[in-house]
């Protein structure tokens, strides 16, 4: 676990970082014939970084839709499983807070399911209870495309789709306050931001964002959306991928400059970490597809000393060098997480 002395109040850190947006399932199901990853690859990672809990996010290429959206899902989460099960002494999969204190205890990393992008469920409702039994917890409603929920914000100034929710998405908002499902605003374009405020009264999130004030594109989150979720009692989670337009300014001072716009703007329980490191997943694929999917989003620039869980540590050192005390650094850490997931999640 992640520990460490602060440099003000000499006490110590040790419940671990909590990151809520990580692509873990597509990239076990790219790489579907290896057994062990999670164990022989992941874990190393996460132990260096200090990390407890990860959202692991089901996320379906464009590729596979609409037919096989459901089928590469539930292949997801088979491979999620199977995964964990090869590293149950290091890992387990938690349902509801009591197992993430579980976890915890038993020095075991977590791993909460989430839902980027309702396109498995196409238009049926009733997939969703069955998502929510095999664990997932949390779901953003789109990615950049549209679904039958709704549209995605574009990675562009301005010219996301003006049209809010469908009626299908609607109804998934209020299956998903129902069933005790998080609700998460991450891609979503403004016009659904503001129905998903409308349609519910209790904590939001975005597990994985960035200001607009630093990198204006409709993707990120704009001063007033942050502003709406941390009056709910939410979290913003600070990406290291979509940092900047400026490749100079991806470095890990300029991350913690987001943390703390994030701070000064709405308070310091509204920020937490979503790094949605993707460097693991580029590697294993092709030019071609690499190239595919920077022509279908935007040029992301990689931080030096954090493309990868095994740098996390160095957020809490730059932290720390900002002057952050002791008590602000656990909220941004895992602080803030936690709060929300044992409110909406229990």
């Amino acid at each position: 676990m992640y520990t460490n002395t602060d440099a003000h109040s000499g006490r110590v850190h040790t419940l671990g970082i909590v990151d809520m947006h990580f692509d873990l399932p597509l990239g076990l199901f790219d790489r579907r014939a290896q057994q062990g990853l999670i164990r022989d690859e992941f874990v190393p990672e996460l132990r260096a970084g200090g990390v407890s809990l990860i959202g692991a996010a089901l996320f379906v290429e464009d590729k596979y839709l609409p037919e096989m959206g459901l089928r590469v899902a539930l292949d997801q989460v088979a491979r999620l499983y199977d995964e964990v099960a090869l590293a149950s002494h290091d890992v387990m999969i938690c349902r509801d807070y009591a197992s993430i204190e579980q976890a915890q205890r038993a020095d075991k990393i977590g791993v909460i399911i989430t839902m980027e992008g309702v396109e498995p469920l196409g238009t049926d409702l009733h997939l969703l209870r069955a998502f929510y039994e095999l664990g997932v917890r949390s779901v953003g409603l789109t990615h950049a495309r549209r679904n039958a929920a709704g549209d995605g914000g574009v990675f562009a100034p301005a010219g996301s789709p003006p049209a809010g929710l469908s009626s299908f998405g609607k109804t998934v908002v209020r299956e998903c306050q129902r069933l005790g499902i998080l609700l998460d605003l991450a891609h979503l374009n403004a016009a659904g931001v503001d129905d998903v405020l409308a349609l519910t009264d209790g904590p939001l999130i975005i597990s994985h964002s960035n200001p607009r004030y630093f990198h204006d594109i409709e993707r990120n989150s704009s001063d007033a959306q942050i502003r709406a979720v941390a009056a709910r009692g939410g979290v913003i989670g600070i990406n290291a991928v979509l940092l900047t337009a400026d490749p100079t300014k991806a470095t890990l001072d300029h991350f913690v400059d987001q943390v703390a716009y994030v701070a000064d703007l709405a308070g310091i329980e509204a920020v937490g970490i979503g790094f949605d490191f993707i460097e693991f997943i580029f590697r294993h694929w092709t030019p071609e597809q690499q190239a595919a999917l920077s022509a279908s989003m935007i040029e992301a620039y990689p931080v030096p000393g954090l493309t990868n869980h095994s740098h996390a540590r160095n957020v809490a050192h730059q932290l720390i060098a900002r002057g952050f005390r002791n008590d602000e650094i656990e909220k941004v850490l895992y602080g803030n997480w936690l709060r929300v997931l044992k409110e909406t999640i229990g």
